[in-house]
């Protein structure tokens, strides 16, 4: 059973009203969803995510400090550009927290991925906060990274249209 199944088997039983159980409940989603990109399998990313789930950016991709807006587009664009721009996607060395219950988990890591079009790898840091909504599913995504490294390897990470 590949760990994106096992994605689905937890959203079908996660229940978020029992903050013990939260904690590895939402754990095990957001390990499945790391998994289901690494697995470049959008549609068992689509099923962790809520219907309006959205990914919030809150830098510049380009490292311009004349545009530095806040970017909210929906998560499963997120998933698709993600896919589709780099053909190797791992999140390690990943350290855990938790906040509210279990309902936002943090979780940072080392992006240890390749950029699709060139071949090249592409390594950053990341922090990425992840909400969850009542029936445990995510809710939004918010991803912070070093947009020094972004714009140095030319990587451009703009919202999707």
């Amino acid at each position: 059973m590949t760990r994106s199944l096992i994605a689905l088997a937890c959203v079908a039983s996660l229940s978020l009203a029992a903050p013990a159980h939260a904690e590895s409940e939402g754990k095990a989603i957001v390990e499945a969803f790391f998994a289901t990109l690494e697995e470049e399998n959008p549609e068992a990313a689509f099923a962790l995510l809520s219907p309006d789930a959205v990914l919030v950016a809150p830098y510049n991709p380009n490292g311009d400090a004349s545009d530095a807006g806040i970017r909210r587009f929906p998560a499963r664009l997120y998933v698709e550009g993600a896919i589709a721009t780099y053909d190797n996607l791992v999140f390690t060395e990943r350290a855990w927290s938790f906040a509210d219950g279990g309902r936002t988990i943090w979780v940072e890591a080392e992006g240890r991925l390749r950029v699709a079009q060139t071949g090249a790898p592409y390594e950053n840091r990341y922090v990425f906060r992840i909400d969850f909504a009542e029936d445990g599913r995510i809710e939004t995504i918010t991803e912070y990274t070093n947009v020094a490294t972004l714009a140095r390897d030319g990587v451009t990470a703009q919202a999707p249209q």
